[in-house]
Order: structure tokens, then sequence, then C-alpha cells
């Protein structure tokens, strides 16, 4: 029991009163209780799954797709690589010791103009390059109408 003393001085009457509190903590405990029991984590492992059964009619399924060709901009030590899975490849060296942005826009225009409904690219800067290198093709590569960009690291590619 918890108990609070609040006078008696001086002839006074005595005003001491007693708190219960195992109640006070019984109660907060059943309610911490049902909000942990009605929590929704319940729901972190659950697994949808289907079982086809031979009865059971056959849900259409969309044929798969064909694999999207994905346009890569590798930024290395050496200079921008404008490449495709289809194959082609286009290096654009180093301008001396500076990255020629303006090639590389040039280039991107072309390949625009190849493939106007184009809207993604994946930019990949391999390790050593500078921060500013990247953000510098980053914002050119938006700028030249692929604002759907993908940022990934080299050595995915």
């Amino acid at each position: 029991m918890g108990g609070i003393s609040v006078g008696g001085h001086g002839g006074k009457k005595s005003l001491d009163s007693e708190i219960p509190l195992v109640p006070f903590i019984d109660l907060l405990l059943c309610c911490v209780m049902f909000l942990l029991v009605t929590a929704v984590w319940n729901q972190l492992a659950r697994l949808n799954a289907n079982q086809q059964s031979p009865g059971q009619p056959n849900v259409d399924t969309p044929p798969p797709q064909t694999p999207q060709i994905k346009l890569i901009l590798q930024v290395t030590s050496t200079g921008f690589v404008l490449a495709s899975t289809a194959g082609d490849r286009t290096e654009i060296p180093k301008a001396g010791t500076t990255f020629d942005l303006e090639e590389l826009r040039n280039k991107l225009q072309e390949r625009h103009r190849m493939e106007p409904n184009r809207r993604d690219i994946t930019v990949a800067p391999e390790d050593g390059v500078q921060y500013k290198d990247v953000i510098a093709a980053m914002d050119i590569v938006v700028g030249e109408g692929y604002p759907d960009m993908n940022l990934s690291d080299g050595a995915s590619m």
C-alpha cells in the first residue's frame, strides 16, 4: 500500500490516507495484455497460398512477359559507358581529367530519338568515382528525358 502523510502537526487530526496501488497495477497490466493480444502482429508470419485441387477450375494466367531491354549508364573512372542488355555499348571517355558531360548529353539525345517512349535508365557508378560526378551524370540523365532513373552499384551490373 502506498501512503500519503498530509498533516498531524500541532494538535490537529492526522489526515494520513492509504492508496491501494495493487488494484491500479492490476488494471494497468490487464490493459497492456489486452493491447498486446489484439495487436496486428499475427499477420507478419502469414503466408497466402492457394492449392490447386484436381476438381477446381484453372485460373487463366497471363503469358509471361518478354524480358525488357534495360538501358544502363555506367560511370567508371575512365569515363561513361552507355550500354543495354541487348548488347550494344557506347563508350564516352573522359576529356582530360574531367568527364565529358556534353558528349554524354549528345549520346542520350541520340538514344532518346531511337526510343522516344523509354523513360527508364539505370545509373551504375563504380567504386572510386566522386559523388559530384555521379550527381552531374544523374542530372543530365533526368534532363534528357529519363525521369524513371534508378541508381545501382556497379558490381551488380
